[in-house]
Order: C-alpha cells, then sequence, then structure tokens
C-alpha cells in the first residue's frame, strides 16, 4: 500500500506572495500514484501573469527514486514522500521554483516526470566554490528581473519539450493516440528557445553590470537552473537519436550499403540545425551575463563550457 506522507500540493503557501487574482482560474493536473490523496490548491496572480489551480490526480505510476520539476517562481517549493510498504520502495517528488518573483505557467501534463535527479541525472554545476549556492529570498530589481525572465523563460520552455523529446521513436497506435510530428513538436520548439535567446540579448546589452551580491548571485543561480533543466533536455535527444523514423523505413531509395551509411536523415539534420542555434544563443546569454557580472565570471564559464559540451554531444549524434 502506498501512503503519502506530506501533502503535495505546488503553491501551498503562495497566498503569502504578492499577487492578485482577477482572471478566471487556468488548470494544471499533477498525476500522483494511484493510492496517493487527491488535493486541490490555487496559486494567486502576479504581475501580468493570471492564478491557476492545481489539482493532484491520483491517476499516475509509483516510481521508485527521486524527481525534481521546476515550476514558476510564484510556486512555493515542497518536497513529497510516497512509499510503498510492500516493496519497502519510496518515491520523492520535489516541486523546485525558478528564481525571480513571477513567470508564466508553461508545464507538460505529465510535470511529476521531466528531471531525475539521481546519480545518473546530469550535474552541470562543477565546482561550487565558484557559484553562489542560492539567490535572494527577499527579491530583486528591475534590471535583475528582466535577466531572470529571460532564463526563466527558455528554462521552462526546455523542461516542457521533455514530453516531446521522450515521445521520439515510440510506436504510436494508429487513431487512438495524438499525432506527434518531428517538425512541429521537436524542431519548432527548439527554434523558439532559439529565437528567444536571440530577441532577448539585446535587452541585456542595455543593462549597466550588476555588483556583487543579491542580483548578480540570483541571476546565476537562474543560469546554473537553466543549465541543469536544459542539459536533461539534451540528455533525452541523446540517447533516443538512433530511434528517429526515416531510415530504412523506403524513405530514399539506395543503390548500396555505402550509400545509405552516408544518408543523412532529414529529421535529424533539422534537430541538429535547431539545436546549433541553441548554441549560438547559449554562448550569446553566457557573454552577455559575464559582462553584467563579472565577479561570477569563474561560475558563468564553468556553466558556459558544462552546457556546450552537452549540446556538442547532442549536435554529434544527430549528424553520425
Amino acid at each position: 500500500m502506498i501512503k503519502t506522507t506530506a501533502a503535495f500540493a505546488l503553491g501551498l503557501s503562495a497566498g503569502t506572495r504578492l499577487c492578485e487574482a482577477q482572471t478566471p482560474l487556468s488548470t494544471l493536473f499533477v498525476p500522483i500514484p494511484s493510492q496517493g490523496t487527491p488535493f486541490t490548491t490555487t496559486v494567486p496572480a502576479c504581475g501580468s501573469v493570471p492564478g491557476f489551480a492545481v489539482i493532484g490526480v491520483p491517476n499516475g505510476t509509483f516510481f521508485p527514486g527521486t524527481v525534481t520539476f521546476y515550476v514558476p517562481p510564484q510556486v512555493s517549493g515542497i518536497t513529497t514522500t510516497f512509499v510503498d510498504n510492500e516493496s519497502n520502495l519510496t518515491e520523492v517528488v520535489i516541486a523546485s521554483p525558478l528564481p525571480g518573483t513571477c513567470a508564466a505557467l508553461s508545464l507538460p501534463a505529465d510535470a511529476t516526470a521531466t528531471v531525475d535527479t539521481s546519480a545518473e541525472g546530469p550535474t552541470p554545476t562543477g565546482n561550487r566554490g565558484v557559484c553562489p549556492l542560492e539567490g535572494c529570498s527577499e527579491g530583486v530589481d528591475n534590471a535583475a528581473q528582466t535577466v531572470i525572465g529571460l532564463i526563466n523563460e527558455v528554462a521552462i520552455a526546455s523542461q516542457k519539450l521533455q514530453v516531446a523529446a521522450k515521445q521520439i521513436g515510440l510506436r504510436r497506435a494508429r487513431g487512438l493516440e495524438p499525432r506527434f510530428s518531428i517538425l512541429s513538436d521537436i524542431v519548432t520548439p527548439l527554434k523558439d528557445i532559439a529565437a528567444t535567446l536571440t530577441f532577448g540579448l539585446p535587452t541585456l546589452a542595455a543593462l549597466a553590470p550588476f555588483p556583487p551580491g543579491c542580483d548578480s548571485d540570483t541571476i546565476v543561480v537562474a543560469l546554473i537552473d537553466f543549465v541543469r533543466i536544459h542539459q536533461a533536455l539534451l540528455e533525452i535527444f541523446i540517447g533516443r537519436a538512433g530511434l528517429l523514423p526515416g531510415l530504412g523505413f523506403g524513405l530514399v531509395e539506395h543503390e548500396n550499403a555505402a550509400a545509405e551509411e552516408n544518408f543523412l536523415n532529414p529529421l535529424a539534420v533539422a534537430i541538429a540545425g535547431a539545436l546549433r542555434a541553441i548554441e549560438v544563443g547559449v554562448d550569446a546569454l553566457a557573454f552577455s551575463l559575464i559582462g553584467l557580472i563579472p565577479t561570477r565570471q569563474a561560475c558563468l564559464k564553468q556553466q558556459q563550457a558544462s552546457i556546450d559540451q552537452t549540446l556538442k554531444d547532442a549536435i554529434a549524434a544527430y549528424q553520425s
């Protein structure tokens, strides 16, 4: 029998934030193990972002281990433990707010299966001695929030895309499941992430450098979170690179085996191209942040090197 040792309520204490609910609530359904306890809670509006309801539905599957997913800054973090007494196994689900004060809701339907924080998962932070461990709970100024908002936007988009990335290579029952397209469900969102970075960088270029302290540390923590989330997405892409449809299914006829070996799957080419665009955007973001926060240059370069290597690995996986 599975028991819930903590109420899994995202935003349970979010009402303490300075938010005002004025619009009808959208709803985020969170699957929990089937013998868990259902719940309903609300997260108030903040800024231009409307409030939303969170409903825990006991229709999920028990997965032993620890899973972390990231939620907008206005949602309170919480850790929930599910225990299967029959097998003596435990599932720990962590809802971790992104830095900042407010961000739009953009989470996948299966929000509890996005980032695995087990030992096998990516560890991008490197030497923590040069990086801040946390930002400021009292908030940041408007200039810093502009930077954090851009980073959070691409972080949440990366997390949302993990759901689609896991669909690569899956066999789908004809007519029984929603249509899945590599181009529209994978390539287009990747290009959107690159475009978000490209169009957001000129705003950052107009900002003055941040002195050491609350604002600069919170920005760096936001970048660390983005690196962690995006690397989790890239690891999914790397793992599923060989499962793309197209090769060996009559897409192109070849005269000999050597020609087939040299044939590049057009879907893989499209994904690699979108990843290269993100690589350019991430490098530009890193250089911009180094200029804005020179006192955290070592940490920022460390994060850049880490995400760059994973991006190169992902691009190589779709070019081979």
